[in-house]
């Protein structure tokens, strides 16, 4: 199990510039849907923004803290 302060944190570890919203899915702290805004991702495709917040997360997902995690990219303004 991850608290969402500390989900966020390691997103914001990888990518400094990030807007990180998540909703814990089941209410047990280990599915989420995270809502990652970043102008890191104005160069990126989809496959690649989602590599790079699945990065942020490797560790706690190898460890078990997050078992599932639903994630949404955007970059500012859009």
């Amino acid at each position: 199990m991850i608290s969402i302060p500390d989900l966020t944190a390691l997103v914001k570890t990888g990518i400094p510039d990030a807007e990180v919203s998540a909703l814990d899915k089941t209410g047990m702290s280990d599915h989420f849907i995270i809502h990652v805004v970043s102008g890191t991702f104005e160069t990126m495709n989809i496959m690649e923004r989602h590599r790079a917040v699945q990065a942020t997360l490797n560790a706690a997902m190898q460890d078990g803290r997050i078992h599932a995690a639903e994630i949404k990219t955007a970059t500012p303004g859009s």
